[in-house]
């Protein structure tokens, strides 16, 4: 019984280890200290969370957390208009090219419950799509995950 107790902690630790997470339709690298949610009912294309937690007032908060949404009909720059409207306030929004097609990123602020989060988005085209790639980030724990946010984001390949 001790054996398979040990297997138990030792497969439970290792979820948290970095992986790139590949589907048909995309890769993302998961930085080590996140959890892939798999079975996921939210309708989001991949999520992940911190195994850190973070307080707002006295509830207990994962402090961070990886998202990738799929839109079907919003074009760039309403979203990236929609992400501005929602924050408290903008640090940078930057657009590029991506795989030939149009990109940006948005450095953001915003309170959820009462919590204050940095938000780091990357949207990226294809064809008829946006995917939108978020790090989120409780503010107090931002230094923790500097070393991590642009190396996730950067490593969104949508195929």
């Amino acid at each position: 019984m001790a054996w398979a107790s040990t297997r138990i902690k030792r497969n439970a630790a290792a979820a948290f280890d970095a992986e790139t997470v590949e589907t048909g339709e995309f890769a993302i690298a998961k930085p080590e200290g996140f959890l892939h949610v798999l079975n996921d009912d939210s309708g989001l294309a991949f999520r992940a969370y911190s195994k850190e937690f973070g307080k707002i007032g006295d509830l207990e908060v994962r402090q961070a957390t990886i998202e990738i949404e799929v839109h079907k009909t919003d074009d760039l720059d309403t979203l990236s208009e929609r992400i501005k409207k929602e924050a408290e306030s903008v640090e940078s929004h930057d657009a590029y090219i991506d795989g030939g097609e149009r990109a940006a990123s948005v450095v953001s602020k915003r309170i959820v419950e009462g919590g204050e989060y940095e938000n780091f988005s990357k949207l990226v085209t294809r064809g008829e799509r946006v995917w939108e790639c978020r790090y989120s980030v409780l503010s107090e724990h931002l230094a923790g995950h500097l070393d991590r946010i642009e190396p996730t984001l950067d490593s969104l390949r949508v195929k």
